[in-house]
């Protein structure tokens, strides 16, 4: 709704009658149905849309304002039935505003014109009902102040606009509250505030355009109104409420909030009857600054694979903040502090929330940001990792020496293990045979055949990763594995074949060497026929299925081959498995 508004003096509601119909030489639109005639009235400009009370404010109307308007000829026949009239622009001396529609064209009569304003929420016959909304902007902007038409007869209208004898009622009571300079003691402009009265001061609202001295029905009431407004609110400054005549008489109740900080709440005694179109004048001190800090946390995204039951809160100490926290479908949990606060030591500092899963324990660190006493504040959301996840794109190159033996009968003929602790820190816990890495790529282990006079042998090659931690104790759960491999085949004489993979699991947590069969497998002898993989080649993707996995359990891939050794089949080989992208999820 467009208001402009002009200061004047008034004392009281001013209710103004038109004078008889007059011819407007300001030219109209024309229809373009051929069963239907653009037809205008006209209303005064200042005096339509009266002042309201004592407040020094008067209003205009704008062009795009609406009324809705019924008209009953001679046989008490409705020809307009809450028909929308939108004023379309100023009468020529400016003096009055020409409202139009389209409609059929009216036949020649005396017609009873009702209106009433701002564009009804429901219209049944002539009875009308408007919301006056508990939730208001707290502007002087015409959305609440429902006004009524004094019924004015007239002849039909036509494209020639005719100005109506008629006079708008005000239907709601105003409170106007004003902020005094220097008495925002809440020290901060504030965008939302919150007042309960002791009755109901707002709800819907009918009555029969036709009968303006009718008394209104009430419903769906409420005492409690909220005025929130995002350019906000500060001394100097006004909030317009619009609320349902009636008494009140007891304790109002208020407080404020701004974008981050909110007030304690006030009261103050009010005892006054709220007349139709008049403004009761309230200056409000607002309430001081309540001590309170609050810090939302929320979750994002969850490639665990099953969701939590409850997390708790820790700061950069360990020490827990607040209780546990359990999960619910708004996916806001409030850690809350009460009374004076120092959060000196906490600017930037590491916040740990602790997941608690049916088979999982998983921490996740969220930097708190800074941090203002007596705020709100927002943390980054905590999204919860994949059970386990390797891409070695932060490993070193390193290798235990035995990946890649060279061609020839003094080939490599021993049985390799070690922790990947003797030739990088990356990977505490990590141990195999016959592995390497390359930085920033990718790892693979070496599976070695060789054979002479007959006499054949092969040396598997293995890494196992260090136990899955974050499963509880006797967790027994099942496991999605997904990753990337590849291979690569290196062949001496007439040896010939290709790498096999075994992927499983194992709960021995000592080195374990290349050649040791792999247990609990996912994956067994599949035979890889693709030979082009390199450490930046692994390019084929897989997901196998583990169970009975825990905390002690460790993830292992294992490199064989399928060579046939014969009286025929002399030299040697290197089988490659390379393996990368490792992302794991418990299967709930």
């Amino acid at each position: 709704m467009k208001i402009l508004n002009k200061i004047i003096s008034l004392a009281s509601v001013a209710i103004v009658a038109l004078s008889c119909s007059t011819a407007v030489e300001q030219p109209l639109h024309t229809g373009g149905d051929d069963n239907m005639v653009t037809v205008s009235f006209a209303l005064d400009v200042d005096a339509t849309r009266t002042s309201i009370g004592d407040d020094g404010m008067a209003t205009k109307w704008m062009p795009g304002d609406k009324i809705a308007v019924w008209a009953q000829n001679s046989n008490a026949e409705y020809v307009i039935d809450g028909k929308t009239f939108s004023m379309h622009h100023y009468g020529a001396d400016l003096s009055s505003a020409i409202f139009e529609a389209k409609i059929e064209p009216m036949a020649e009569d005396e017609y009873t014109y009702s209106m009433c304003y701002p564009l009804p929420d429901s219209i049944n016959g002539t009875k009308v009902t408007y919301n006056i909304s508990a939730q208001q902007s707290g502007e002087y902007d015409g959305v609440e102040d429902v006004m009524i038409a004094t019924p004015v007869v007239n002849g039909e209208l036509s494209s020639q606009a005719t100005a109506l004898h008629t006079s708008m009622h005000h239907m709601m009571h105003a409170v106007r509250i004003d902020i005094p300079e220097g008495r925002n003691v809440f020290g901060y402009r504030f965008t939302r505030l919150e007042i309960e009265f002791p009755a109901a001061v707002v709800g819907d609202i009918t009555f029969d355009v036709t009968d303006p001295d009718a008394e209104p029905v009430v419903s769906n009431t409420s005492n409690i109104v909220v005025v929130e407004n995002e350019k906000g609110f500060d001394a100097g400054d006004t909030i317009w409420l619009f609320v349902l005549p009636g008494t009140v008489d007891g304790d109002v109740s208020y407080k404020v909030k701004g974008s981050r900080r909110r007030s304690v709440q006030n009261s103050y005694p009010l005892s006054r009857t709220m007349l139709p179109g008049h403004v009761t004048p309230i200056k409000m001190a607002t309430p001081a600054l309540d001590l309170y800090t609050v810090l939302y946390f929320s979750v994002g995204e969850n490639l665990l694979g099953e969701d939590f039951n409850t997390f708790t809160i820790s700061d950069y100490t360990g020490a827990q903040l607040g209780g546990v926290f359990t999960r619910n479908e708004d996916n806001i949990y409030a850690l809350e502090f009460f009374g004076e606060i120092d959060l000196s030591q906490h600017q930037n500092s590491n916040i740990t929330l602790t997941f608690d899963t049916n088979h999982a324990i998983v921490p996740v660190v969220i930097n708190s940001g800074e941090l203002t006493p007596y705020c709100e504040h927002t943390m980054p959301a905590a999204n919860i990792p994949y059970l386990f996840a390797e891409d070695f794109s932060s490993a070193p190159s390193f290798s235990d020496g035995h990946d890649d033996p060279s061609n020839g009968f003094s080939g490599d003929s021993s049985d390799y293990g070690s922790w990947f602790s003797d030739y990088t820190t990356a990977f505490p816990g990590w141990s195999g045979g016959r592995y390497g890495c390359q930085a920033g790529a990718s790892i693979r282990v070496l599976a070695r055949f060789e054979t002479a006079l007959s006499a054949t042998s092969t040396y598997r090659g293995r890494f196992d990763t260090a136990p899955l931690t974050l499963l509880k104790s006797g967790a027994n759960a099942n496991l999605k594995v997904m990753f990337t491999y590849s291979s690569a085949v290196r062949t001496y004489l007439t040896v010939a074949g290709s790498t096999t993979m075994n992927m499983g699991w194992t709960s021995n947590n000592s080195v374990i060497k290349g050649d040791t069969d792999a247990t609990n497998l996912g994956i067994n002898q599949m035979v890889i026929s693709d030979q082009s993989g390199s450490f930046t080649n692994v390019s084929n993707y897989i997901e196998t299925t583990l169970t009975g996995c825990d905390s002690q359990s460790r993830l292992t891939w294992q490199a064989d081959c399928n060579v046939e050794g014969s009286i025929t089949t002399i030299g040697n080989g290197n089988f490659w498995l390379y393996v990368d992208n490792i992302k794991v999820q418990i299967i709930p």
